[in-house]
């Protein structure tokens, strides 16, 4: 009898530890919800939400969001450089693709399909092959690239959307390449399984972006720099002539605007973007549309078909090349007319306030050939400011 009297303390004891550890996970001491279920339930809320945007709401970078997913609808892809060349000199096998290339402010997407590599006796890729000059017309940086991702998942229409997802070393996306057709499928999952990652669940190194400092007006450069600036200037034979400049110069893009002159560069607008493409769209002007991210730069060349604006961004609508893009975050832009040994060539770019390059325009030409009167006329005619 005594026995059993001992034994009530000790089960009225375990009995409240039970009750208190209810209490405390009811009032939110348990375990916190991990980072899938927190997207999960954000899924539910707002179903129609872009990885990128919830990546964003949540606090984290989209490749680490999308690492959550991995063993269900993701896998990991190998991510070195030599990889990925090698996985984007397949690309063709999967015959119909939607690539899409971004940055904060801008979207370019475009489909059809990759033609095989050819190269000259050189070595060098002929243009129009590969992602060279064809529709899908692709400039890589792939040493900032830092992960790789294939999702299969269901798409915003019913369907299963096929992707191969490209990050840069702080976990933002660099490139997409959607599967847009039915007839491959069986080609993306070889793709998929050659390119798998040995270890699924490795760690995912995301790097921290560069500290930025707080800005600082440059330093003014001496009346030599800015002599030495606009001889180089008229002494360009190629428009890739120059980012070299800049840098042998140590000045910024910007600063070589507005020091090369009047007839060189002038700044225009912000609402001559939409001009531009709207220009373009009734004369049907052909232009080339470039996009980057400092991992990627993809090129649309054409005309421009339906346009429309949807709350903050102005959209081309065409059946296989859209861009969005975002106007309010265009502050203002530069016409620039380039020498070089085709005649000048003039383009239209786009900055925001912090001098970020949003897009960047030149008219559509064949190689070697000069740009229309058409198209100068035109950029004259931009709103300067």
């Amino acid at each position: 009898m005594s026995k059993h009297i001992i034994a009530r303390p000790a089960l009225r004891r375990t009995t409240l530890a039970v009750l208190l550890a209810a209490t405390l996970a009811a009032a939110g001491c348990a375990t916190q919800p991990s980072l899938s279920e927190r997207w999960a339930e954000l899924q539910r809320s707002q179903p129609k939400l872009h990885t990128r945007d919830a990546a964003r709401e949540l606090g984290v970078k989209e490749s680490a969001l999308l690492a959550t997913q991995v063993g269900r609808n993701a896998v990991r892809l190998k991510g070195e450089p030599a990889d990925i060349e090698a996985l984007f000199e397949r690309l063709p096998e999967l015959g119909r693709i939607k690539a899409i290339t971004r940055n904060e402010d801008a979207v370019l997407e475009r489909s059809g399909e990759v033609t095989p590599v050819k190269r000259d006796e050189q070595g060098r890729v002929i243009p129009g092959t590969g992602f060279a000059g064809g529709p899908i017309d692709l400039r890589f940086a792939t040493a900032k690239w830092g992960s790789a991702f294939a999702v299969v998942q269901a798409g915003r229409d019913g369907k299963t959307s096929r992707s191969l997802q490209f990050f840069d070393r702080q976990g933002d996306a660099v490139h997409k390449v959607y599967l847009d057709n039915e007839q491959h499928v069986a080609q993306f999952d070889r793709l998929v399984a050659d390119f798998r990652l040995p270890d699924q669940q490795a760690d995912l190194n995301i790097e921290p972006g560069p500290v930025t400092a707080t800005a600082q007006p440059p330093a003014p450069p001496s009346a030599e720099a800015i002599r030495e600036l606009r001889q180089s200037w008229h002494e360009l034979t190629d428009v890739h002539q120059f980012p070299r400049l800049l840098r042998e110069l140590k000045l910024t893009r910007e600063q070589a605007l507005q020091l090369i002159g009047p007839d060189s560069a002038w700044r225009i607008a912000p609402q001559a973007a939409q001009a531009l493409l709207e220009d373009a769209r009734q004369r049907q002007q052909p232009i080339m549309v470039f996009v980057s991210n400092g991992g990627m730069t993809q090129i649309y060349s054409g005309l421009i078909g339906k346009t429309a604006v949807a709350g903050d961004w102005y959209n081309v609508l065409d059946p296989d090349f859209n861009l969005h893009l975002r106007a309010k975050a265009v502050d203002h832009g530069w016409v620039v007319r380039r020498p070089t040994d085709h005649g000048m060539i003039t383009s239209v770019e786009f900055y925001d306030a912090q001098g970020k390059q949003i897009v960047n325009f030149f008219s559509r030409r064949d190689r070697g050939q000069p740009e229309t009167m058409q198209w100068r006329n035109m950029v004259e005619a931009l709103p300067r400011g």
